[in-house]
Parts: structure tokens; C-alpha cells; sequence
């Protein structure tokens, strides 16, 4: 490898360190205003509904398509076991714990942070959050901690309604493609789950919630000057929200099923 190349790497990997700094610090900084008075209910209630009212649609449609699809690759493989009958058992397991949670996550998630991002960056270039600065308010508490409350309430509420739709899209595929009654599909996809499969699945929206809403924040704060500069903030928020979260359903994943 060239020494151009070995360049690129080392200062690719400073940047992501210094980004990660950055967010750490940006996260403890969240936090210790978080437990300060007042705690601004009417801004939490506010991001709810910007935040999760308005992703119900975008999360209805992600959910009824992950329960289609998935039962229907779940279906043809089972039917090559001649198991066709024990496509609820997997299809549950699997939508519940993983798919749903994760996939509402990078699609409602990166839609949550990338609002979060544009708007705090406007802001920023704007210059309004240092007026809310020069006013004697906190920009993190009035700003900042709203959007990740908000955030980390309504991922797991959307992915509970995505369960919902998922099972009930991923019944009509079992029962016109592939002639499994309904009744049949939903009592062996509730069997097929056990209690904590459930809250494994709620566990990991909410950590997915935190993530979105301090990434687009953070982004948001850390946007440069000029309208151009928010384009990229943007931008970068789509890609850091989409690993973290990849790289966090691995590490969940890792912590709560071993082998």
C-alpha cells in the first residue's frame, strides 16, 4: 500500500475517533442537563409528536413490507424442509427480535435524525442557538434533550405497532401463498416467542431511539457555517446513525443471546 494510502487510513481514523470523542462528550454534557430543573415537558410532548406521530406512516408501510417479505423467504425455505406448517415459529422470532426493531431503526431512525440534523443546523447557521445562548437559556436542555427523550419513546412505540402490522401482513402470506390458516399462523407465532424476545426487541428500540436523537443532535451542533454546510451535516447524519445502529444490534446481540 502506497504511502498516500497509509495517509488516508490514519486520518480516516481520526476522524471517526475525534467524532466519537465528540459524541461522547457531547452525551455525558446531555445527560447532566437532562436531571437539571425545569424539565420542559411541553418541548418533550412537542418532539413526540414531530417526531413519532409523524413516522407512523413511513414506519405502518416498512412494517406490513418486512412481514411480507420475510414470511415469504421464511415459507420457501421451511417448504424445503417439507415444515411449511413451522413458518410462525421462525417468522415471529425473527421479526420480533430483530428485523422490525432493526429496520425501523435505519429507515424511522435515520428519518428522525436527519429532521433533527437539517433543523438544529439551520439553527446553527442562523446563529439562533446562540441567541437562545445570549438569552440566558441552556441550548442543550431547551434543545437537545427533548429531541433525545423524544426520540427514545418513540422508536419503541412505532416498533410495537410495527409487530403488529408485521404479523398481521406476515399472516396473509402464509395463509394465500402458502395455505397456512391465520388462526394457525398467529398461534404459532406467539408461541414461537418468548417474553423476552419481546423486550429484547424494546430494549434494542430504545437504545436505537438514544442513538438517533444524539446523533442528529450532535450533528446538528456541529454543523459549520454556510447553507452548504448543513447539506453535509445531512448527509454524514445519514451514514454515522446507520452504523452506530448496525454496530450496536451487533453488540446487543452479542450481550443478550450468547451462545
Amino acid at each position: 500500500m502506497s504511502s498516500d494510502g497509509n495517509i488516508n487510513i490514519a486520518r480516516s481514523a481520526a476522524n471517526v475517533l475525534a467524532w466519537l470523542g465528540g459524541i461522547t462528550r457531547f452525551a455525558l454534557l446531555s445527560v447532566v442537563r437532562a436531571i437539571r430543573r425545569p424539565f420542559g415537558f411541553y418541548d418533550i410532548l412537542y418532539q413526540l409528536v414531530a417526531l413519532g406521530v409523524k413516522s407512523l406512516g413511513l414506519a405502518s408501510v416498512m412494517a406490513v413490507f418486512v412481514g411480507l417479505v420475510f414470511t415469504w423467504q421464511f415459507g420457501e425455505a421451511m417448504m424445503g424442509f417439507g415444515a411449511k406448517n413451522a413458518i410462525g415459529y421462525i417468522a415471529g422470532y425473527s421479526l420480533v427480535s430483530e428485523m422490525v426493531p432493526t429496520v425501523l431503526a435505519l429507515t424511522v431512525g435515520a428519518r428522525m435524525a436527519t429532521g433533527m440534523a437539517a433543523e438544529l443546523g439551520a439553527m446553527k447557521v442562523s446563529e439562533q442557538i446562540d441567541a437562545i445562548a445570549v438569552l440566558g437559556a441552556d441550548p442543550i436542555k431547551k434543545l437537545v434533550v427533548p429531541r433525545i427523550v423524544a426520540a427514545a419513546l418513540s422508536l419503541p412505540l412505532c416498533v410495537v405497532w410495527g409487530d403488529l402490522l408485521s404479523l398481521a401482513s406476515g399472516a396473509i402470506v402464509a395463509s394465500s401463498v402458502f395455505d397456512v390458516p391465520i388462526d394457525y399462523f398467529y398461534n404459532t407465532f406467539v408461541d414461537g416467542i418468548a417474553p423476552f424476545d419481546y423486550v429484547f426487541g424494546l430494549i434494542k428500540a430504545l437504545v436505537y431511539g438514544i442513538l438517533v436523537g444524539l446523533i442528529g443532535s450532535y450533528q446538528g451542533f456541529s454543523t459549520g457555517h454556510g447553507t452548504e454546510a448543513v447539506g453535509i451535516s445531512t448527509t454524514n447524519t445519514v451514514v454515522a446513525t446507520s452504523a452506530m445502529i448496525l454496530v450496536t444490534d451487533f453488540l446487543l446481540t452479542t450481550i443478550f443471546l450468547p451462545i
